[in-house]
């Protein structure tokens, strides 16, 4: 496996999932005014606290930390 070059964008993630239950998730998140991607991010934050090692919470943790600066950096751009 390759690890990416840093950039400024986030690397987009392929996974399978039946259409009906990927639309039906987005319809849910835009009604509560979530986007698809930090929503399920938070999902997977929430999994990891409560079954992650601590390395792996580590590893989240400064995920996040990435996440909420780049967001930062986009408003602040905008």
């Amino acid at each position: 496996m390759t690890t990416p070059e840093l950039s400024d964008e986030t690397p987009i993630q392929r996974f399978r999932m039946p259409l009906a239950a990927w639309l039906a998730f987005g319809e849910i998140c835009r009604r509560e005014g979530v986007p698809r991607a930090r929503k399920l991010f938070d999902l997977m934050w929430a999994y990891t606290r409560r079954h992650g090692t601590d390395e792996e919470k580590a590893v989240f943790a400064a995920a996040d930390r990435e996440l909420r600066q780049r967001r930062s950096r986009k408003r602040a751009g905008a």
